[in-house]
Parts: C-alpha cells; sequence; structure tokens
C-alpha cells in the first residue's frame, strides 16, 4: 500500500490537477525527481535549477497537502506497480528476500510482500475497497509530524525557511502516535523453518552460500557500530584472512559481509546479518568443509576478542573520509539527510550513519556470541540438477527445498579450530599519514596538457588548484589491436584480467580499505587501469599491478585459472538472460563492423587453455600504445616517474605500423529493418525494444541538436508510453554516440503477456509521429527554457574533481582531445532555432520526409508462457553445420552472432548444458515477422552487413 501510495501522490492536486504535473514541470526545467519505499518510510526528493525552486516546492508541497488519487489514474499506475514487480523478478537478492519473508513469523510485519502487484491491487481487492484503502493510508500515515524535510540551496537560509513555512505549512497533522512494533522486536525469525538448510535454484547460474543471523536492532549501537566491526574483520581479504584461506583452497572467490542497510534487513524489528561466499565447483563440492571454515575463523575472532586497535583503524578511516570528503550531488543529499532525520538526533544528522563515536568492546563480544551455528539460516543456491526442489515461493516463484542442517555438522563446526593462517587484520599499510598539498604552478593550465609523447606513450598531465584536497587520479589505457582480432583474444584479454584481479586481491585489499581505489578492466581497444584516492601511497598501487601484469604468468596455477574459467562463463551465460543485455548485443552486432557478442565469447572461451593465456599474455605486452591521463594532487616529476616506472616492468616495446585498432561503423540502409529474438530466460516475461534511428558522421552542431531534442522528448514520452498507455516501467529515450556516429534510440521495457513487441513499435512510432507534430507547434518560449535548461547544466560547477576527470578521460580515449568541449556546445546550443531542430527531426523519422530515415528496432521478446523447447538436450546437428567449432587466434573466422533462417521460436538451453556442450557453439536464432516485409526482418546478419557502407573514423571536434 505504501509503494501504490508513493506512485499515486505524483498523479496531480487539488491545486495542480494535470496528472503527470510535477514530473513533466521538473523535467521541462531541465530538473529530475524519484521516490523511493522502505519498510519504515518513504523518501520523496528532486533536483532543479535555482531559479525556478521556489516554484517546484509549491508544486512537491502538494503531494502531501492534497493529491487527488483518482479512481481512474489507480486503474492505470497498478499496472506500472506491475511492470516494476515484473522487472524485479529475475534479481536473486530480491527473491532471497522474499523467500527470508516467507519464512518469518506468519503474523509478524517482516512476514509481508512488500512489492506489490496486480494481484494485490487488483484480484485480491476490489476497485472501491482500494480507493477507499489508499486514501485511508495516506490520511494514516503522511502527517506532518510523521514527515521530516531536507532544503538545499545557495540561497539564504533565511528565504529558505520562509519558503518551506510558506508551502509546506498546510500539511495535515493527526498527532497520532505511530505503530507500536515494540512486541515484534528480536521476534521476526523464531520459527523453526528459519535454521534449515535450504537449496535454492536460481535463474542466473551462479553458485553461492549464504549464511544468515536475525540479531536484535542495531540503531541504538550507531555510535560504536559493532556490526561494522564484525563484518570489517569477518570480511577482510587480505593475508590471513578467511577468504584468504578459502581461495587457496580453490573453494571461495569472493565474501561479502554484514548488511546491505535495507528495510528488509536493517529496521526497528531486527537486523539480519549475513555472510555470503562466492563458490567455485569444488567449494559446493566440500561445502560442509567450508563453513567450518567459516566458524573456525569466527572461534578464532570470539578467542581473540574485540581489538581496540582495530575499532581506532576502522574510526581513523572513517575521519579521514569524512575530513576529506568531496561534495556529494544536491538530490542525494537531501534525500540522505531527509531520511537520517528520522533516525538520528539532530548533531549526527550528517555523520551518524558514518562514523565511530566509541569503542563498546561488550556490544562487538554480545554480537559475536550470536553468531552460533544453530541460529543460522544456511541457503545454498546453485545450478544443482541433482536436488529436486519441492517447493514454490508464492510471490516471485523461486524454487527451493529445505532440511534440517545435519546434526554432525552442526557440531564439528561448534568446535571448528582456526586454520593456522587465521589471524586478525593486521596494521594497515596503505594508511595515508602525508595530507599535505602541491604547490601548483601558475597559472594552471584550465585544462590537461600534454607532458609527454613517444611512440609507447602520451601523458596528460593537470595539478588540482580548485578543489584543494589531497587526492589524485591516475589512468592507464593499455591499447592493443588483439581485442579486435578475434572472439577468441578478445576472451583471453578479458580472463586475463579477472585472473590478475584474482592474484592481487590479498595485496590490494587493505588499500581499498584506507581508500585508496583499484579499478583494472577490458575496454573496446584493450586494457584500462585507474587507482585513485590519496595521494601519498597511489604509486605503490600503480607498481603493485602493474608487477602482477608483468609476472601473470609466472603466478598462474591450474586449479585457480579452472575455477576462474567457470566463473567466466557464468557471467557470459547469465547476460544471456538479461533482456536488456540482449538487445544491446543485437544493435552493437549489427551497426559494429566488427563486434564479438557474448555468445561469441562463451563459445571461443570453452577451448581456451591455461597455456594459450600465458601466450597471449606475453603477446599482449610486447607491443602497446599507453595513453595516460594524472591529474589532482601530484607534481609532475612525480607523474612522469609513474609512467617510467610502467614502461620499465612491462617492458612493452610501441604498436607494430599499421595495427593501431579502428572502431569502425556501418551505416544502416534507409529505411526500417528489424532484427528480433525470444529472451534466453524462459521465465521471464520481460521484453524490451529498442528503436534506434542513425544519423551519421556527428558534429557538434548535430550533437547539440539531439540533445535539444531528447529533453524535449523526455517528458511527452514518458507521460504517453509510460503513465496514459501503460506499456512498461521502464520508457526512455538517449542520444547515442557511437563512436562518432550519431543516432538516437527510445527503449521500452513492457511485459509479453500485455504486449507484443510489434504492437510496443508501433507505439513508438506513433508518439514519434506526435512529437514531431507538436515539435512544429512549440513556441520560441519553450525552446528557450530548454536551451537555457542544457546551457545551465553544462555550465554548472563540477562537484567533484573525479567529474573533471571522467570528461578529460573520455577526450583522451576518444582521441578527440577536445577539452574545451562544454564550451564550445554552448556556443553552438545559443544559436539553435526551431528551424535546426525540425528540419533534423523531419529527416530522421518516418512521418518527416525521409531523406535520412535509417532505423533499426532491437527486439527481445519475453514469454508468456514456458515453451516445449526451451531446455532441449542438445541442438540440432543441422543447426550447428555451420558453427561447429571454436577457431583460433590466427585462423579467425566467428561470425558475430551465428543464426539460423527460420521464423520458428529460437532453441534455449539450460545454464549446465551451456557449460557442459563441447565442440559446437550454441545458435541464436533471430525471427521473422508476419507484419512486415521479409526484406525488413534481418535473419542473417553477417549476410546484411555484407552490403553496407563503413563509416570513415570520425573525430567530433567540430
Amino acid at each position: 500500500m505504501a509503494h501504490f501510495l508513493e506512485h499515486m501522490v505524483f498523479m496531480g492536486s487539488k491545486k495542480y490537477p494535470k496528472e503527470n504535473d510535477f514530473d513533466s514541470y521538473v523535467k521541462k526545467r531541465g530538473g529530475s525527481d524519484n521516490a523511493s519505499t522502505e519498510c519504515e518510510f518513504t523518501t520523496f526528493y528532486f533536483e532543479c535549477q535555482e531559479r525556478h525552486l521556489s516554484d517546484i516546492m509549491d508544486r512537491f508541497a502538494q503531494f502531501f497537502i492534497s493529491p487527488l488519487m483518482k479512481r481512474e489514474a489507480m486503474t492505470r499506475e497498478r499496472e506500472a506497480i506491475e511492470s516494476e514487480f515484473q522487472l524485479s523478478m529475475p534479481s536473486h537478492y530480491n527473491r532471497k528476500q522474499q523467500l527470508l519473508a516467507d519464512i518469518a513469523k506468519k503474523d509478524h510485519p517482516a512476514h509481508k510482500f512488500t512489492w506489490g502487484n496486480l494481484k494485490t491491487l487488483k484480484d485480491d481487492v476490489s476497485d472501491d475497497v482500494l480507493y477507499k484503502k489508499v486514501h485511508e493510508f495516506r490520511q494514516r500515515y503522511y502527517s506532518a509530524h510523521r514527515m521530516t524535510l531536507a532544503v538545499q540551496a545557495r540561497l539564504p537560509l533565511q528565504t529558505l525557511q520562509d519558503w518551506v513555512v510558506e508551502y509546506f505549512s498546510s500539511v495535515p497533522n493527526n498527532n497520532l502516535p505511530p505503530d507500536d512494533f515494540t512486541p515484534y522486536i528480536n521476534d521476526s525469525f523464531s520459527t523453526p523453518e528459519f535454521t534449515k538448510l535450504y537449496y535454492v535454484d536460481p535463474i542466473k547460474d551462479i553458485c553461492q552460500v549464504e549464511l544468515t543471523w536475525a540479531l536484535p536492532p542495531m540503531q541504538k549501537h550507531y555510535r560504536s557500530k559493532p556490526d561494522h566491526y564484525i563484518a570489517s574483520v569477518l570480511g577482510y581479504e587480505g593475508p590471513g584472512s578467511l577468504l584468504a584461506f578459502l581461495r587457496k583452497k580453490v573453494w571461495a572467490l569472493d565474501i561479502y559481509t554484514g548488511s546491505d542497510e535495507t528495510g528488509t534487513e536493517h529496521n526497528s524489528m531486527h537486523y539480519l546479518f549475513e555472510v555470503t561466499l562466492v563458490l567455485t565447483e569444488e567449494g559446493h563440492q566440500n561445502l560442509e568443509k567450508v563453513i567450518e571454515s567459516l566458524f573456525g575463523y569466527i572461534n578464532m575472532m570470539k578467542a581473540c576478542g574485540p581489538s581496540e586497535r582495530i575499532f581506532n583503524e576502522l574510526k581513523a578511516i572513517e575521519d579521514t573520509g569524512f575530513r576529506f570528503s568531496e561534495e556529494i550531488p544536491s538530490s542525494e543529499n537531501v534525500e540522505m539527510l531527509s531520511e537520517n532525520m528520522q533516525l538520528y538526533p539532530p548533531e549526527d544528522y550528517i555523520c551518524g550513519p558514518k562514523l565511530f563515536f566509541e569503542y563498546d568492546a561488550k556490544a562487538i563480544t554480545d554480537i559475536m556470541n550470536l553468531l552460533k551455528p544453530e541460529t543460522a539460516n544456511i541457503m545454498v543456491t546453485s545450478k544443482d540438477t541433482s536436488i529436486n526442489f519441492k517447493y514454490k515461493e508464492p510471490w516471485f516463484g523461486t524454487r527451493y527445498t529445505y532440511t534440517d542442517v545435519p546434526s554432525t555438522w552442526l557440531e564439528t563446526w561448534r568446535k571448528a579450530e582456526p586454520d593456522p593462517s587465521f589471524t586478525l587484520p593486521p596494521a594497515n599499510i596503505f594508511l595515508t599519514e602525508n595530507f599535505d598539498l602541491i604547490k601548483s604552478p601558475e597559472p594552471v593550465p584550465k585544462y590537461p596538457y600534454k607532458i609527454l609523447q613517444d611512440k609507447l606513450m602520451e601523458v596528460w598531465y593537470r595539478p588540482d588548484n580548485k578543489f584543494q584536497l589531497p587526492i589524485a587520479y591516475i589512468y592507464f589505457y593499455f591499447i592493443s589491436p588483439l581485442p579486435l582480432a578475434s572472439p577468441l583474444s578478445c576472451v583471453m584479454l578479458e580472463l586475463y584480467v579477472t585472473l590478475i584481479k584474482q592474484q592481487m586481491v590479498e595485496t590490494l585489499y587493505p588499500a581499498e580499505e584506507a581508500l585508496l581505489h583499484t579499478s583494472i578492466y577490458t575496454s573496446d581497444k584493450g586494457l584500462i587501469l585507474k587507482v585513485d584516492g590519496y595521494n601519498e601511497k597511489l604509486h605503490l598501487l600503480v607498481d603493485t599491478v602493474i608487477k602482477h601484469m608483468a609476472n601473470f604468468e609466472n603466478n598462474l596455477n591450474q586449479r585457480m585459472f579452472d575455477a576462474m574459467k567457470e566463473e567466466q562463463l557464468k557471467f557470459y551465460y547469465n547476460n544471456f538472460l538479461k533482456p536488456r543485455k540482449m538487445v544491446k548485443e543485437l544493435r552493437f552486432s549489427v551497426v559494429m563492423q566488427v563486434y564479438w557478442s557474448g555468445l561469441d565469447k562463451h563459445s571461443a572461451l570453452r577451448n581456451i587453455t591455461m597455456e594459450m593465456v600465458k601466450n597471449f599474455s606475453i603477446e599482449f605486452k610486447k607491443s602497446l600504445y599507453i595513453q595516460c591521463l594524472i591529474q589532482g594532487n601530484i607534481v609532475s616529476e612525480e607523474a612522469l616517474s609513474i609512467c617510467s616506472n610502467v614502461v620499465k616492468r612491462l617492458e612493452c616495446g610501441p604498436l607494430l605500423q599499421n595495427t593501431w585498432p579502428e572502431l569502425r561503423v556501418c551505416q544502416l540502409p534507409v529505411g526500417e529493418h528489424y532484427c528480433k529474438i525470444s529472451s534466453f530466460n524462459e521465465e521471464d516475461v520481460n521484453s524490451v525494444v529498442t528503436n534506434y534511428y542513425q544519423s551519421g558522421l556527428a558534429t557538434i552542431k548535430d550533437m547539440c541538436i539531439v540533445e535539444l531534442l531528447m529533453l524535449l522528448m523526455e517528458e511527452p514520452l514518458f507521460n504517453i508510453l509510460r503513465t496514459k498507455e501503460q506499456l512498461g516501467y521502464h520508457v526512455f529515450n538517449m542520444l547515442r554516440d557511437t563512436f562518432g556516429i550519431l543516432g538516437f534510440s527510445i527503449t521500452v521495457n513492457c511485459q509479453a503477456d500485455k504486449h507484443s513487441t510489434e504492437h510496443v513499435n508501433e507505439r513508438i512510432e506513433s508518439f514519434l509521429k506526435m512529437f514531431y507534430n507538436k515539435l512544429r507547434k512549440m513556441s520560441d518560449k519553450e525552446l528557450e527554457r530548454a536551451k537555457h535548461s542544457i546551457i545551465k547544466l553544462k555550465q554548472c560547477a563540477d562537484l567533484h574533481l573525479k567529474d573533471e576527470v571522467a570528461r578529460n578521460w573520455d577526450e583522451i580515449t576518444a582521441n578527440d582531445y577536445l577539452f574545451d568541449r562544454l564550451e564550445k556546445e554552448v556556443a553552438c546550443i545559443e544559436k539553435l532555432t526551431f528551424s535546426d531542430l525540425r528540419k533534423w527531426m523531419a529527416r530522421h523519422i518516418a512521418h518527416g520526409n525521409k531523406a535520412n530515415f535509417r532505423k533499426l528496432s532491437c527486439q527481445v521478446s519475453g514469454h508468456t508462457k514456458k515453451s516445449d523447447n526451451v531446455c532441449s538436450k542438445k541442438l540440432a546437428s543441422s543447426s550447428l553445420s555451420d558453427c561447429s567449432t571454436t577457431p583460433n587466434v590466427d585462423t579467425q573466422t566467428e561470425k558475430c552472432l551465428t543464426q539460423t533462417l527460420t521464423g520458428a521460436s529460437p532453441t534455449l538451453v539450460s545454464s549446465q548444458e551451456l557449460l557442459v556442450a563441447s565442440g559446437s557453439q550454441f545458435c541464436l536464432q533471430l525471427l521473422s515477422g508476419t507484419d512486415k516485409e521479409a526484406n525488413q526482418y534481418i535473419t542473417d546478419i553477417e549476410q546484411f552487413k555484407k552490403t553496407l557502407f563503413i563509416y570513415p573514423i570520425n573525430n567530433v571536434i567540430s
């Protein structure tokens, strides 16, 4: 009911009766808004340009003074609740939380279904009763004395206070006491079912064990945070840790501890403390010993007792982070403050959830003593086909079974001895001690400037003279032709990075704890390394990563390789299950000259050996071009020294002549084409349609035109397709800059049992026709308002150094180097007229003059009912005849996607079949439609692309 009410107050008020008026008003003025409902509170928030704050506050206050909440709006908006619920259904986290709720005490608030859907809002209640209950709920709970408000703006406090009094004084106050949850405290999961061993069948291919303890509420301990202390020690990943031991055994690859602080896990009635271990197949087979190791570590912690040194270290880290914290976006800040005002005394509104104030050894000991084997809920999630899942959770349909934990296991766990390697976390050598700021040269250039350029490397540098924090950012892009050479080499690079992360974790985890961050991942042309944090010891992090890259082959072992290869296979497969991922794969497979899809990668990975990855590592490091950006509290001499050490450690040479990797885009034919598949997840009703409209070589002017069009389009698109037509919960438009080729897209997430993808496509086209006609009638005043909103956003000062760094890094990696792009865009936008927008729109849509109408509709269709062929034992040999083996790196002949020329439903396979199959690829069938000309449906992507023109490389600098 609270979630439904959150939606309904947006649907107009007595003062502003137009449905969706608030959202429309905010977005047209360059702002945004949102809301969220937790178990014990609902939060509403918005952000806007300062000059509109007063007007928008007035509209915002009407949510709580006199919302209309009409019957007809309720009928439509519950469809949005259903769509939101359907989108949440594949989430393992959501399914697990609801399963825990299902085994809570039956008469307890924790047992409730908190999402809402058509069953609760339509099938189980009449429209009259629903209407009455929602209004009663609002009158009971939306009362001034229960509400907290935070407002942030660069205006006098008296002005803000006056506006608050003016607009919010009319919020009704019923003075009713809050609901009394005292009888329910620490009694949520006092059931025999909770302390069982559960086996859960996931949608994704994951393998993990989660132990959950239902503890007393922790809010009263916020000053000492004993739960955070225990989670930090138990979740430590450095030498001597539980995870280090399990990794050496190749039983587990990751650990998560504590609570995620959502209302289901942390509320006034209970606190769920969780330990999640991501298991390997070997770990799954040794489940009893894995959990014995966990309790061995817990017993070691109990024997050692609380450590004030560790507490003081945690306190010092948080104190330092708070001292040098950067400003957060205003919407996030007021959202956080308004929620904190419900939980903390005024003096701790800002720092209450962050800082450690006092050491409480007794509280730590009390919680440690509650972490017993016999009081834990144990949930094992895996695609284990040998398990008979007897039960189904009623809301999400999660299949599971449970049994008593064997008494011998419990006895072993109670007496579990710590492994000799176990220790408490040692003193953190990465803690920063020197926070001095460098003396910047005068004047400091406004943009990064190049301090090194040779055949091997370019280094861009800019000291910080604005934020004045002891923080720096060091980014590297290791560019190689290998990722584009074949799916095999692309996958080996991804596996190489995954294995490096595993090799480094023990060394780098303490640095992460000390707020020094390392990120390493693959990109289109190679490998990106990012390091940031307090600058004193950042060079040590860079050196550590480069050492591991240089010595990768010597640190590799077969058991870990096999485990990580299996995890990578699962990762590719799990992406197959996500319609939003697959719709992107379809679009890129068609428009990119070279693109390796997840299916390509999955197929290539099966045949990769450890020796192949070793050889790849050597080849990758032989020839590189390195782009580097260093910004912040660091002198140029140190920047150059860091870069010099990188080259020396890697011993790499420059790229060979004519081997620079190029990302080229195909020009879509004039007209419209469709690329459609069925979702791989036969239990997922969700469909996604992305209609992509390609323009051509991007210019700054055209980019600005499309950006303006997207702003003008955003609100009516949401209002019509989402609010009025209820096509789906997620409806959005987006400017698309695909490696210098301009376009835009409209995406709708819908449900297959409500709307077909063909219907959604038609409604998108109908909307564009309406929007085009509306565009021709818009006033100059509306255009000026939109231009002003975009210009203000582009002129808005950066809140963090990282925002400036990210923008500069994008210019470098795109090889545009147009660091003053925002200024050029502002100058361009100021000159644009409606004539420019109307002409551009007319050329690119079906309802204009179609001069440059190039449309690709990518569609992933959900399932309305389970198909008979979704888990076929093996693909037919005839389907495999053209895609039988994965080529090696030298004889690459794979296609981006393998298709069959049939209009039948695609053959889907289970994750286990995907993982065990060998010697054959898995074919993806592209579907034909019956309502369009046959040549409009793409049934063979490679054949379709053979006739397409390839755009030249385009740098968007003019």
